[in-house]
């Protein structure tokens, strides 16, 4: 992964997202933040939006147990996963704090370790795809530029370049799966239709709650499908790599097709 096409990227992320900023602005609006399912659960507040970020939590724990036992080998998905598996973790609680009390300034430790996550997802995407291992300067760039978007929010109002980073990532998932350019292509599906089915529940919050009789609202259901997004990035993680022009993947390097020891 190039350095300066990465920077390059990141630079027309925030052009892009200020140009359509200036013709459809895109704000925040007030009614985010009211949620269906207000429950309390004595003096736990949005209790099942709250506590249904455990999924969440869990997700990111495997994920990291992942790396922990591929920590000798670290494999080429591994800087991606140690990424995401941070971001997994770092989301439930951020989201967690959100929902106990959702306000503009909570809802910002809930997208910062989010786009965490994106970072991570999309490092682990050009794995898939490249069959090598993105080198830690890259990745320190995309974890920096990815939460800079919800930083250009709190600055400007405007939720353009998030919006960009999140949707257009996942658009990007879902053309590189459809066209199998991607290892584990079933994984990669797996991601895309849980987060997607997230997003669903997401949108359809007050209508999965009357549909319920009140027993579980859309975005308790959102943080549930998220997690299971994540946990299906150990599947895309324990993909064999692609092998690449020149380079012997590193089990092969031990023996010659006589099966001497070099």
């Amino acid at each position: 992964m190039k350095i300066s096409r990465l920077l390059l990227g990141s630079v027309m992320l925030f052009v892009v997202g200020t140009v359509l900023q200036l013709l459809w602005p895109l704000a925040q609006p007030a009614s985010y933040h009211h949620f269906a399912d207000e429950r309390s659960l004595g003096s736990l507040h949005n209790a099942s939006d709250v506590l249904s970020n455990v999924v969440i939590l869990i997700a990111g724990l495997l994920c990291l147990d992942w790396v922990r036992r591929h920590a000798s080998d670290q494999p080429p998905q591994f800087p991606g996963m140690v990424v995401a598996g941070f971001g997994l973790v770092l989301t439930a609680f951020g989201s967690a704090y959100y929902h106990v009390a959702p306000t503009d300034a909570t809802l910002v430790w809930d997208r910062l370790p989010m786009t965490i996550v994106f970072a991570g997802i999309l490092a682990m995407l050009w794995t898939s795809k490249n069959g090598q291992r993105v080198g830690w300067p890259p990745l320190l760039i995309m974890a920096v530029v990815s939460p800079a978007t919800v930083g250009y929010w709190l600055a400007f109002n405007s939720l353009w370049p998030y919006a960009i980073l999140q949707f257009g990532g996942l658009a990007f998932i879902i053309v590189m799966t459809l066209t199998r350019r991607v290892d584990r292509v079933l994984a990669w599906m797996l991601v895309i239709v849980f987060y997607g089915v997230a997003k669903i529940f997401e949108s359809l919050d007050w209508q999965v709650w009357e549909l319920t009789h009140h027993v579980i609202a859309g975005h308790a259901l959102k943080h549930v499908s998220s997690g299971l997004a994540g946990a299906a990035l150990i599947l895309v993680a324990n993909a064999a790599p692609k092998p690449v022009s020149g380079i012997v993947p590193r089990r092969a390097r031990g023996t010659s097709h006589s099966g001497m020891q070099r």
